[in-house]
């Protein structure tokens, strides 16, 4: 079980909490654009994203460059999630998607990007390794603009909970930060059961959530390949196990890596409501369904959140943690 917890204070995507005092940021945009490319893990085509900066509350949207003939925007917004199994995947009403935003939308999150414009060649996002670390990187390197717009949250008032498939089961509660304890469940023993509790800071992402790469059994990769998924999938972009070993040159990166990188999942998929949580998410067999089922769930019952946003006469918050010494850690 990994249990990464700040002990006294922490920065929440420009809140700063302490012992229930909270300081805001303001929205956020990228300085620079900048382009990351690779391959679409269930396409296996080649696959470019250009990340520009856009205006303020405009929030996250991606543009499908290969289509001209229909509406290509679409909004990264949890009314527009579809068939979220193995990726999480949203549509315009024009039926136009995009595939496999998660890893990005869980880095945006994390780096404190609000605004931003993502132009893709192609039906899903580049896989690059398979964890969030590369798009961490080049958001730092990008920079941020302060939009002089305040930043809204998010703040859950009472239990909601869902039960899922296969004994799976989800909850969120009231809390002061985001927080999350995940419970993992595989039938192969190099997975096994795994727990992580974590509760969020940029600085602690950066250094034990970004790293952390997609996984699979190797027994359930022939059934994606007929199901015309994984076609871009290898060991350079995904863990494989089978029968307790781990396939991957090296190894992995952390003994708990699986459940860091669902907890990496999980951070992407409650971006979707374009705001900042401050809630406890907590979920045994946790994957994307079973999170935007939740989400969903929650956004249904009116009474169990409030939108908030701190007011002008709140002094705001210096800014993030040192966000390039923090990358710089990763790779140390």
């Amino acid at each position: 079980m990994i249990c990464i917890l700040p002990r006294q204070s922490l920065v929440c995507l420009g809140f700063f909490v302490s012992e229930g005092f909270k300081l805001n940021l303001l929205k956020f945009t990228t300085i620079e654009p900048f382009s990351l490319s690779g391959v679409g893990i269930h396409t296996g085509r080649a696959i470019t994203a250009r990340i520009e900066p856009c205006d303020t509350d405009s929030g996250i949207c991606f543009w499908r460059e290969d289509i001209n003939e229909q509406n290509n925007k679409i909004e990264a917004n949890i009314k527009n999630t579809v068939n979220a199994k193995l990726c999480t995947r949203i549509e315009n009403s024009d039926g136009v998607g995009i595939n496999t935003i998660e890893h990005f939308m869980s880095a945006l999150f994390a780096i404190g990007i609000d605004n931003a414009n993502i132009y893709v060649d192609g039906p899903e996002m580049p896989i690059l390794d398979g964890s969030s670390e590369h798009i961490v990187k080049a958001l730092v390197k990008a920079g941020r603009r302060e939009q002089k717009y305040p930043v809204s949250f998010l703040r859950i008032l009472k239990e909601v909970s869902i039960i899922g498939e296969n004994g799976a089961w989800a909850r969120i509660i009231p809390s002061s930060n985001l927080e999350l304890s995940l419970h993992i469940d595989f039938p192969d023993p190099g997975i096994g059961q795994q727990k992580i509790d974590y509760s969020f800071s940029t600085s602690s992402y950066v250094k034990h959530i970004a790293p952390a790469r997609t996984f699979c059994m190797l027994r359930d990769v022939e059934n994606m390949h007929h199901a015309g998924l994984a076609k871009g999938g290898t060991l350079e972009n995904a863990v494989v196990v089978d029968n307790g070993k781990i396939l991957n040159k090296g190894g992995l990166r952390m003994a708990d890596e699986c459940a860091r990188h669902k907890a990496l999942d999980c951070m992407g998929d409650l971006f979707l409501t374009g705001m900042r949580i401050f809630g406890k998410v907590e979920a045994f067999r946790p994957g994307h369904a079973l999170t935007l089922k939740l989400l969903n769930t929650l956004m249904a019952d009116k009474s169990s959140y409030v939108f908030k946003t701190v007011s002008d006469d709140v002094t705001p918050a210096r800014g993030f943690v040192n966000l390039p010494k923090a990358v710089a850690a990763i790779s140390a």
